[in-house]
């Protein structure tokens, strides 16, 4: 497949309705996953605190069980869980606010026939998308070891704690910068008139992006959902032998990671087919089927970052029971008051927003003989 780019102008123009439509796609994109995920950023921070305030509560609380007490318990707790979704928001916000909107403009200047303005852009844009992309991909890496180590462990034991896992974050970032360094030094980003925007223009750095640097986060994931499937089955015939209530922890345990499993999944319909495509030889397949074809693709590929903040409310009653929270503070009818004093922990009766998590400790933590179980997750 040879591509003539001497005139970007009137090759780009020949497929105009493709790269106005993925224009159009990418700005909605681009105000979604801006929007979702900076609320999601804020209601995590929101957690953050209240955990922070229930830590440093005034000891004369800790005996005072009423529901007057101004402390609540956070549903999502300072733990390298946690900190990993946050950092999962931050670069799903950080592309879509940044890499897909330069996207657009690329294609603009394309059918423009702006070359000077793609000659600028093209190395810082190309540079920041695969950086965020890498990153992002190592984090659901990360993620998915983390919950895979964690749920093979004791509480007391675990090795993704926060300063580690902080740590851990920024590895991500200087492992992502590292490895894109050499393409930008060696002049390996620009335009592409392959698929009209910034992106690698060597081919053997492109394959080695898309095969030997995506490989690790690939890896962490397979091993980490094999891991995590296999500790799924392990500790539901725990629970089950002990004779708990088998319905109601196979459900906690279920939930504990079911929207890791759901981030990976949308990760694989999402990513896969665009590397796949990236990596077909030029001369396989027509510019004509190619380029369209790879428009198409790259759509399927930004949805992942406009959509991850809402699987984690549609899989987790916790971020549920989070936003519910945040909310309230603006509009306080977005949680019930609920005027049960005997709870585990004390909340304000106007902001008592309990997750369905929750409500299954309640009645968990009633039997003498979960103890030991209980501590793990």
């Amino acid at each position: 497949m040879s591509h003539n780019c001497t005139n970007s102008t009137s090759y780009a123009t020949q497929y105009e309705d493709w790269l106005q439509a993925t224009q159009y796609w990418a700005w909605t994109l681009t105000a979604v996953g801006g929007v979702g995920n900076l609320l999601t950023i804020l209601v995590i921070l929101h957690q953050l605190y209240i955990g922070y305030s229930w830590k440093h509560r005034p000891r004369s609380s800790l005996r005072r069980q009423d529901s007057n007490s101004r402390f609540e318990k956070p549903v999502l707790p300072f733990e390298g869980h946690t900190l990993l979704l946050l950092h999962l928001s931050f670069c799903d916000l950080l592309y879509a606010t940044v890499s897909i909107p330069l996207t657009a403009i690329t294609y603009g200047y394309a059918l423009d026939g702006a070359t000077q303005e793609l000659e600028g852009l093209c190395p810082v844009a190309a540079f920041l998308r695969y950086t965020n992309a890498l990153a992002e991909w190592l984090t659901l890496g990360l993620l998915a070891f983390q919950r895979c180590v964690d749920l093979g462990r004791w509480r007391s034991a675990r090795l993704f704690k926060s300063a580690a896992t902080g740590f851990l974050i920024g590895g991500v970032w200087a492992v992502s910068v590292a490895l894109q360094l050499v393409p930008f030094a060696v002049g390996g980003y620009g335009y592409s008139c392959e698929n009209f925007k910034c992106d690698i223009t060597n081919g053997v750095l492109k394959t080695i992006f898309y095969t030997i640097q995506s490989l690790l986060p690939c890896f962490m994931m397979f091993t980490g959902c094999v891991g995590l499937l296999y500790q799924l089955r392990k500790y539901t015939k725990e629970m089950e032998n002990m004779k708990m209530v088998s319905n109601v922890s196979r459900k906690r345990l279920v939930k504990s990671s079911i929207l890791v499993l759901s981030l990976l999944l949308l990760f694989l319909v999402c990513v896969v087919p665009i590397c796949i495509h990236n990596l077909i030889p030029k001369d396989v397949v027509s510019p004509e089927v190619h380029i369209p074809a790879g428009l198409f693709l790259y759509k399927i590929y930004y949805l992942q970052y406009a959509i991850n903040f809402m699987l984690y409310n549609i899989m987790s009653a916790n971020f549920r029971s989070a936003y519910r929270r945040f909310f309230s503070l603006f509009f306080p009818s977005c949680c019930s008051p609920v005027g049960d004093s005997s709870t585990i922990y004390s909340v304000s009766a106007s902001q008592s927003c309990r997750s369905d998590t929750q409500r299954e400790t309640l009645s968990v933590c009633n039997q003498s003989d979960s103890i030991k179980t209980s501590t793990k997750f």
